[in-house]
Order: C-alpha cells, then structure tokens, then sequence
C-alpha cells in the first residue's frame, strides 16, 4: 500500500536535489563572507528515496585566519540549513505539480 502523500522521486529528481542543496550551501556561504576568505569548502549531499526519503548534508569549511573555527563551524551549520530550505522548497514545489 502506497502512503498518500509520498512523492516518489526520479533518479534525476534526486540528483537535481543534490545539486540543488549544494548550490544553495555554497551560495549561502558566499553570501556571508568574501571567497577569497574561504580556503576551502566541501560540500557533501546524499538523498535516498527508498521506502523513506533519507537526506544528509555535511558542509566543511577552512577560513582565513580572520576567522576562529567557531565561526566556521556555525556558517557551515547555517549553510547546511539553507540546503534543506531548498529542498523544503523544491518538494512543495513537486507536490503541487500534476502527475504526468
């Protein structure tokens, strides 16, 4: 039995998701603080649609010496948020379209 509210997704809808969180991260990011501030950034999405929609995001950040770990990890915490904003979006979004 199919639950009703459940969208299954496509493997390419997975993988926009997973593109669209990392952006969204990134953007958030760079939104904050100058890239050349930033000497490096690892942004790791993984979705899996299978019985339950599983979502892990894990952004890693390396900044210039005008910012204390702290600072990063807590940017990198909010960026991690402003992915799954974008995922809340974008499934809102796929529940309103019609099925095809």
């Amino acid at each position: 039995m199919e639950e009703p509210n459940k969208l299954s997704l496509s493997d390419d809808q997975i993988e926009e998701l997973c593109i669209l969180a990392d952006e969204a991260a990134r953007k958030y990011v760079t939104s904050k603080i100058s890239k050349n501030e930033i000497i490096d950034m690892t942004v790791s999405v993984n979705l899996e649609d299978a019985h339950e929609m599983v979502i892990e995001i894990e952004v890693e950040l390396s900044l210039s010496d005008l910012y204390t770990e702290e600072n990063a990890k807590k940017l990198a915490n909010e960026a991690v948020k402003s992915a799954f904003r974008a995922i809340d979006e974008y499934m809102k979004e796929a529940r309103c379209r019609p099925k095809t």
